[in-house]
């Protein structure tokens, strides 16, 4: 993955958590290069806690992981201090399927996440193609 500079952005990977490419594409085109340094830090942080607590996360660690309401199980992990970024993400047979980045605009709460709902869907039927 490449940020708009042509720097490359590694992502750290774990076996049990996955990206569509997608959703790579969507944090490469959110972050600026000076975002890069610290999303890399906090995404690793964050993709190790949920590699290590799959389904148990987002009551161990409320302020990187969040269960959205009426959304069919999807779930989000909060990047605050990064542009409010999200990711949303859907656990299914102790796997994590990253699905879908977005900025959070400001003020906004849990009926931001409606909208982008349906392109999770889409994505999480291509989850063979993730694997």
């Amino acid at each position: 993955m490449f940020d708009r500079t042509g720097n490359i952005i590694f992502l750290p990977k774990h076996v049990n958590v996955v990206i569509h490419e997608e959703c790579r594409n969507d944090i490469e085109r959110l972050l600026s290069p000076e975002d890069i340094p610290a999303f890399i830090a906090s995404y690793a942080a964050r993709i190790e806690f949920l590699s290590l607590n799959i389904g148990r996360e987002t009551f161990l660690h409320r302020s990187w992981f969040e269960v959205l309401k009426c959304s069919g199980g999807f779930r989000s992990i909060r990047f605050v201090s990064i542009r409010n970024l999200r990711i949303l993400y859907a656990i299914e047979k102790d796997i994590a399927y990253l699905l879908l980045t977005f900025e959070e605009k400001s003020g906004h709460r849990s009926t931001e996440y409606a909208k982008y709902i349906d392109v999770a869907k889409k994505r999480l039927s291509e989850k063979e193609l993730m694997l």
